[in-house]
């Protein structure tokens, strides 16, 4: 058993990186805005920089924490954006995961005594289920496009707050 998961320890960060880059191609192929956005929001801003930063020869958390942050920032509100204005309902679970991630990062910064494996396990793990809700609802986006056709998008108005309209 600590075979199989030494193995998937070991390819567990480029399987997720694979995955997003094809869920990303897929969704720019096959999805609708929501779909193009949140993928694309999704690889730009937790699969790349992990790349750049490793070319510019950083390789520890540590050292780029303040870039880490902003890039979880920017994607949690360009997630919230999407979430908001979309005809879908997994935008919504995408954003909030983010959200578990960016007050991750505000724990870490006001509590030092916090534990440096629950802060990874919150910043870190939220991605992997961002991953398999972004996965699920591209699925249920293709599938309702086959059953019933084209629909829209994103929404065509606010939806009233408690019922009451202007």
């Amino acid at each position: 058993m600590s075979d199989w998961l030494e193995l998937f320890n070991a390819y567990r960060a480029p399987a997720q990186h694979i995955a997003s880059l094809l869920l990303a191609a897929a969704g720019w192929r096959w999805g609708g805005g929501p779909e193009r956005w949140m993928t694309a929001a999704f690889v730009l801003t937790m699969i790349m920089p992990l790349y750049l930063i490793r070319l510019a020869g950083g390789d520890t958390l540590a050292e780029y924490q303040w870039a880490y942050v902003t890039l979880d920032l920017i994607a949690a509100a360009i997630f919230t954006a999407v979430a908001v204005n979309a005809n879908r309902n997994y935008p919504l679970w995408v954003a909030g995961f983010q959200l578990v991630a960016v007050g991750a990062h505000m724990v870490g910064a006001l509590v030092p005594a916090v534990s440096p494996l629950a802060l990874a396990i919150l910043i870190i793990g939220p991605s992997y289920c961002q991953l398999l809700v972004l996965f699920a609802g591209f699925v249920r986006h293709v599938r309702r496009e086959r059953q019933f056709g084209p629909y829209r998008a994103w929404r065509t108005s606010p939806s009233p707050i408690g019922g009451l309209t202007a």
